[in-house]
């Protein structure tokens, strides 16, 4: 907590920092005695935590309230694409070469369950289990390689989506090759460029619109949205709000 303080410092000041260290902290507070003395109603699948409340999740530019495992920190769209990966996907069963993109610590265990598959995690920055150091806009992989490409909330943050699909293209395996992606995607029509990195909204560069399935197929992809097969009941208990993901192949 002390180490996320001094970054929020570095990248907002120490006025700012110090107020959203405080909203969290209370909000933290609140949950932790909700879950030590009301009874449980939340489950996640990632880990098995069970209790009342999530953590809220509290950058500088937006909450999202109840998201965060307290375990395991799994938000949301980790624990519907765990529930996917095992039940839908059932990766447990492939093989080939995976290469999993910003690797989610809550999605880990499912990845050592795929024994026939080699797994290659790559960020930009060590830690989190990575293999590979590399820019997603200059990949260090070999032409047509890739079985699956994994690659969630990530394009978001590139300098340049279009070389970076580009080279996600580029190393998967034409025709049988799969890349599952996601990205944020907000309520207007046309996705909006910042210019920039905004450091109040995680390091975006860009907010998704409802024209990510076309920036997709203009890269050279044939895109199928992937259908959420969870019931309101389901998605109450696990803390889901599910949101759209896709299956890629390359033309």
């Amino acid at each position: 907590m002390f180490a996320w303080y001094l970054e929020q410092i570095k990248n907002h000041g120490i006025a700012p920092a110090t107020c959203l260290f405080w909203r969290v902290s209370w909000r933290r507070a609140f949950v932790i005695l909700s879950n030590m003395t009301l009874p449980a109603k939340l489950i996640c699948p990632c880990c098995g935590w069970q209790g009342r409340r999530f953590f809220d999740y509290i950058e500088m530019g937006y909450t999202v309230p109840n998201e965060a495992c307290p375990c395991c920190d799994s938000h949301s769209r980790h624990r519907g694409l765990f529930i996917w990966l095992r039940d839908e996907y059932r990766i447990h069963e492939k093989a080939g070469i995976a290469l999993v993109f910003a690797p989610e610590r809550a999605l880990a265990p499912l990845w050592q369950t795929a024994g026939n598959m080699r797994v290659c995690k790559v960020d930009l920055e060590p830690g989190r289990g990575v293999d590979t150091l590399a820019d997603l806009m200059r990949l260090p992989f070999a032409a047509n390689v890739a079985n699956l490409i994994w690659c969630h909330h990530v394009l978001e943050q590139v300098e340049d989506v279009r070389i970076a699909l580009s080279e996600l293209g580029r190393v998967l395996c034409p025709g049988r090759g799969e890349l599952i992606v996601s990205v944020g995607i907000d309520a207007q029509e046309k996705t909006l460029e910042f210019g920039f990195r905004d450091k109040a909204l995680s390091g975006n560069r860009r907010s998704f619109g409802a024209d990510f399935p076309q920036t997709l197929a203009a890269s050279g992809f044939e895109v199928s949205p992937v259908p959420h097969n969870l019931s309101d009941e389901e998605c109450h208990k696990y803390g889901i709000a599910p949101e759209p993901f896709y299956c890629c192949i390359r033309n």
